[in-house]
């Protein structure tokens, strides 16, 4: 097992394709020759992100986060670079004949404890639903159709009443501080306690499959909660987690798509009818973290949340926090029941039909907006126009667009496909644009630095050029990034920007090389001419800093001679300067 050499590394990038990396996470719109993005990283509304299939590179104009594909992957997946290269293999399938090594990860001590009291409480509570004190349990799971099957993929589990699950954790060398602190016990008046005693224990895992806390059921009618969920730790954070995720993420990938249901025993119940790419948010109102983890799958979402009205309520919410973040539909569950009571109402089939009729996000709300609005009211009438109009408004596909404008219309009586975009949009794309424009550099030396830094991303002949008659650019970073091309060109006949990123290690300058890509004023190809100018410009700067530097100096010296030396030197440099401007007029005429 060796390590990849530049050569593997660029060959790779070189097979895959930008767009279809970024359309993996993100869903990506066409606009001319290079693709539109809302960015993922910053809270981004409109587009903002530019990824260019030609150069092979992306550019958010906001918050310039930028780079070639392995960048994307790495920022996106928090993931070092090596790891963002295997990925990117990984998802346009190049096969690849050495392994992965990294550095053994340090882990947290104290997460590791918890990890491993969560671990055993596992091991223990799904030992004891087997045993014959577990058995109107098993009952209860039988009625409800879930088999050894079932339990065993979902370690499903019994801990019994009183103290019985302490007792074993503290006989495996538990500490009491580990225990309190993975929430699988609680301090009383009585002492330590079992949290989830005489409950079915559902265990929640990260999205790397470690154990992190349970969602417990009640097995008897009684005041207490019907679930109750382990309480917020080092390792449990309900925000940040989705039930089923290490499990489902290789099948989502198989299916190209998962479904999103409300809670564990919904997933467990599409488990029932074969369908094992299915995750839940956990009851909680879909979190950023949340959303950023689906996005990672890269496939399309079918949102099944509960048909009841709190079901349409939650989807409305999931719609609204996921809509140009996730490609979604959802599913169209007039039952009023979840997956569940749907099975014991009219059986699996009913289900599996139930979960192939899908609508999209402005089907959903044509529906779910009638329970906000009454339209037999003028005011509530318009604002439900309003609101819809704006969701069609964001739709990318004219086709729809127009077809949602009539069937609102028909319904309403207004026209909103001839409304003009709302003001804020408006302020918001300005911004964009003059944020763009503030990228592309205002002084003549920087200019001059672009002039000469694009010359030599086109030609080494352009390199050698620089090498040769300049060899030196003012601005640090426009020299570093220079310094990198003639390197670059040592090895290689041309420079491809994806491919150059790969070995600059200043963000700085990679941003640097992204604007200069990026430069509307480039030259589209090698302009010795324009090449020459910039030359004389940057060469005339660096003597104007030197003879600044020269009056200086004289203004601090009292000798007659030394004054009289600097001011030769001094003289010699502006008649140079001079020469440089003749020069350039005599090769004009």
């Amino acid at each position: 097992m060796g390590r990849l050499s530049e050569q593997e590394i660029n060959e790779i990038r070189a097979k895959a394709n930008i767009v279809e990396v970024i359309s993996h996470y993100i869903p990506l719109s066409r606009k001319g020759r290079n693709y539109t993005a809302v960015c993922p990283f910053h809270d981004d509304h409109d587009p903002s992100m530019s990824i260019s299939e030609d150069k092979q590179i992306f550019k958010c104009f906001v918050c310039g986060t930028g780079g070639n594909v392995f960048t994307f992957v790495s920022k996106y997946e928090q993931i070092s670079f090596i790891e963002a290269v295997y990925k990117v293999a990984e998802i346009v399938g190049i096969p690849m004949e050495k392994a992965l090594e990294l550095p053994q990860k340090q882990v947290d001590p104290q997460k590791s404890r918890l990890y491993r009291a969560c671990a055993d409480t596992i091991e223990y509570t799904h030992y004891q639903l087997h045993t014959p004190d577990a058995q109107s349990v098993k009952n209860y799971l039988a009625q409800r159709s879930i088999d050894d099957t079932l339990i065993d993929h979902f370690e499903l589990g019994y801990n019994p009443n009183q103290d019985a699950l302490y007792r074993f954790l503290n006989a495996k060398k538990h500490e009491d501080e580990s225990l309190l602190g993975a929430g699988v016990v609680r301090m009383s008046s009585q002492g330590i306690t079992d949290v989830f005693a005489n409950r079915l224990m559902i265990p929640i895992h990260d999205e790397n499959g470690n154990p992190v806390g349970f969602s417990a059921r009640r097995l008897a009618d009684s005041e207490e909660a019907k679930y109750i969920n382990t309480q917020e730790t080092l390792i449990y954070h309900k925000g940040e987690l989705i039930y089923n995720y290490h499990r489902a993420k290789t099948e989502a990938r198989k299916a190209k798509c998962v479904y999103l249901v409300e809670g564990a025993m919904d997933v467990i119940s599409l488990a029932k009818v074969n369908i094992l790419h299915a995750l839940a948010t956990l009851g909680t109102a879909c979190t950023n973290e949340q959303i950023h983890l689906l996005a990672k799958l890269g496939v399309d979402i079918i949102v099944c949340y509960d048909g009841d009205t709190a079901g349409k309520n939650a989807t409305y919410k999931f719609g609204k926090a996921a809509k140009g973040k996730l490609s979604f539909t959802i599913v169209d569950n007039k039952t009023g029941l979840d997956p569940d009571e749907i099975i014991d109402a009219y059986g699996k089939e009913e289900l599996q039909k139930t979960l192939h009729k899908t609508i999209s996000w402005v089907d959903f709300l044509f529906d779910y907006l009638l329970t906000k609005y009454d339209l037999n009211n003028y005011s509530q009438k318009k604002s439900y126009a309003m609101e819809l109009a704006e969701e069609i408004g964001q739709l990318k596909d004219d086709f729809e667009q127009a077809n949602y404008y009539i069937r609102l219309r028909e319904l309403t009586g207004f026209d909103m496909s001839v409304q003009e975009q709302k003001p804020i949009k408006t302020q918001k794309k300005q911004e964009y644009q003059k944020r763009t424009y503030l990228t592309y550099p205002k002084s003549g030396v920087m200019a001059a630095a672009y002039e000469i830094l694009s010359q030599m991303l086109h030609a080494r002949s352009a390199s050698n050029y620089f090498k040769d008659k300049l060899g030196f650019i003012k601005d640090d970073d426009s020299n570093t990034l220079a310094m990198y091309m003639i390197n670059h060109y040592r090895n290689h006949k041309t420079i491809e920007v994806a491919d150059l990123l790969n070995e600059i290690k200043e963000e700085s300058v990679r941003n640097l090389l992204l604007s200069i890509a990026d430069w509307e004023l480039a030259c589209e190809e090698v302009n010795m001419s324009a090449m020459n100018e910039a030359f004389i410009k940057m060469k005339a700067c660096i003597l104007d800093d030197k003879i600044a530097s020269l009056i200086q100096e004289a203004a601090a010296v009292n000798d007659p001679i030394q004054k009289a030396k600097i001011a030769d030197e001094r003289n010699a440099l502006i008649r140079e300067r001079n020469d440089l401007f003749s020069e350039r007029e005599e090769q004009d005429t």
